[in-house]
């Protein structure tokens, strides 16, 4: 029998045999850095889903969230102490899962650590008074083990937010960078993968907010144009942080760092001219976005006119 996929719009045609065995190999094998793992400090965390609009005094539990890979659960935890607070103001009283099943979806490709981050949400969750019947079921509904790029997601989110792997194109294989080239028209040049991923987050959003902390070379560089005309046609920039000289992970990286706040309202007219409002240095002034901090340990935030 084959699959109708028109009824799930978001859903990605089957991968090829050869790509499938390079996830297999990179879901079983690789080190922190093969993987472009990155740990975000929580307080970077909470002033994401700050920015992007996750906050515990709307009515989370009828709204849903997708963290694209979650790693050690630096985001996936903070949103679940989100969501129950949310539910213990807003819900009905009734059953648990049934009202929370669907607000979260996180995946994560690497076995071992989803492994580890489950049981930490299992932890978590217990620690909450969840029972652990309850608990096995939330965990199930809202974790997926798969590469993000190819797994099947059927419906739109209203908040993204994550800190996307940064991989070098060299380091995936050729099987996979081809299929991931078929299917992501943002993946051009030299273009790393952190591209697709927010390519494929904002196809997924509904009305609501996207914020990752990622590299910021895709807002200059060659490789980053078509990701820059989605974004110009299609989106609205709401915030801007640059992170550069920040302390913004749990461990040192050579990328410059930055928070961006994205979501489905109007679109300017070039993402690379844009007239940002900037505070820094304890005075407002304009500049062209996207302009670098020049000195270390601060963050410049800038927001649309």
């Amino acid at each position: 029998m084959q699959l109708n996929l028109d009824i799930f719009p978001n859903t990605p045609p089957p991968a090829s045999l050869a790509a499938l065995a390079a996830v297999e190999v990179l879901a079983s094998q690789g080190g922190v850095e093969a993987r472009g793992a990155v740990f975000t400090r929580r307080e970077v965390v909470d002033f994401i889903l700050d920015l992007a609009g996750y906050t515990s005094d709307k009515p989370l539990h009828e709204m849903r969230l997708l963290e694209p890979s979650f790693g050690g659960g630096d985001f996936l935890l903070p949103a679940v102490e989100r969501l129950l607070a949310a539910w213990r103001i807003h819900g009905d009283g009734g059953s648990i899962f049934d009202a929370l099943k669907d607000s979260i979806r996180a995946i994560e490709l690497h076995r071992d650590t989803f492994q580890i981050t489950r049981r930490a949400l299992l932890e978590y969750l217990k620690a909450c008074e969840i029972g652990a019947l309850t608990a096995n079921q939330l965990a199930d509904a809202w974790l997926v083990q798969g590469d993000f790029l190819l797994a099947p997601l059927a419906s739109q989110f209203d908040f993204v937010v994550g800190n996307p792997p940064y991989v070098r194109q060299e380091l995936i294989p050729e099987a996979l960078m081809r299929e991931y080239r078929a299917r992501y028209a943002t993946i051009y040049d030299r273009a790393d993968l952190y591209i697709p991923f927010i390519e494929r987050s904002l196809c997924l959003l509904a009305p609501g907010g996207l914020g990752f902390i990622c590299a910021d070379r895709w807002m200059k560089n060659r490789y980053g144009a078509p990701l820059r005309k989605l974004v110009t046609d299609q989106y609205r920039l709401k915030v801007y942080v640059d992170m550069t000289g920040s302390d913004a992970f749990l461990q040192e990286v050579a990328a410059c760092p930055a928070i961006t706040v994205l979501d489905l309202g109007w679109s300017i007219s070039r993402l690379d001219g844009l007239c940002g409002c900037i505070a820094y240095g304890g005075r407002r002034d304009k500049a062209v976005f996207p302009t670098r901090a020049r000195r270390r340990n601060r963050s410049r935030v800038s927001t649309p006119c």
